[in-house]
């Protein structure tokens, strides 16, 4: 299982977008003729909450339980200035990542990600190290709580309709490509996932708003892909 949020995350997601054939039909003339590519913002990290104690085993998997019990009682935000150069050679290869992506992709407790989009395929994905280092015609953005929500199961049309997650970029584009938008947030469910922060609180009022809209997200994709097959029967003749 990938660590969210991780750089190893974002790679075997982007790998299932490029593969999936559900995409092909609902991102189908997606960027073409303008920029496809999305940014993925990530906002209030609980760097402060989250002491090193809580960092699933996988990540503190082979650190001496001295060392642990040195830093079980930092939290994140507290971790990089504390431990040097020196001490993280001693560390294991997942411990030494994390520290990494803390230092140089964590920017006022937000992280970017940056996915390029063309007709249904996933041409490249990274984890930036600034929000302008990569240029995007949408961008989506949302805590992390919302994050987490989405990757694992809540309906991203769920959390665009609560103001949960917001989307810039073309309106007219966010429309005609509504079931694509929905389709990213699925498909981030699917990847295996081991959350680097503790579980929040769900609301309540999200999970009937989550059930309401499964039943018109499924058939907004039906839709969506029987106009594009058709349009392409068309294309023949």
């Amino acid at each position: 299982m990938a660590l969210y949020p991780s750089e190893r995350w974002l790679d075997e997601y982007a790998q299932r977008l490029d593969e999936s054939r559900a995409l092909d039909d609902v991102a189908a003339g997606w960027g073409d003729g303008f920029d496809g590519d999305i940014r993925l913002a990530i906002t209030d990290l609980p760097l402060d909450e989250t002491p090193v104690a809580s960092l699933p085993d996988r990540v503190l998997d082979g650190v001496p339980e001295a060392v642990r019990d040195e830093l079980a009682t930092l939290s994140l935000a507290e971790i990089t200035s504390v431990v040097d150069e020196n001490a993280r050679t001693g560390l294991p290869d997942q411990a030494r990542r994390l520290l990494t992506q803390l230092e140089e992709n964590v920017i006022d407790g937000t992280l970017y990600a940056h996915l390029s989009l063309e007709d249904g395929a996933c041409t490249d994905a990274n984890v930036l190290s600034a929000p302008d280092e990569r240029e995007a015609g949408f961008s989506l953005t949302g805590s992390y709580e919302t994050w987490r929500s989405i990757v694992d199961g809540r309906p991203a049309l769920s959390a665009m309709l609560q103001g949960d997650l917001a989307v810039d970029g073309s309106k007219t584009r966010q429309l005609q490509y509504f079931a694509m938008f929905q389709l990213l947030g699925d498909i981030a469910a699917d990847v295996e996932t081991t959350h680097v922060f503790s579980e929040g609180s769900s609301n309540p009022g999200d999970v009937v708003l989550d059930n309401a809209v499964r039943p018109t997200v499924v058939l907004q994709r039906f839709a969506h892909r029987q106009a594009s097959w058709a349009g392409r029967t068309l294309n023949l003749f």
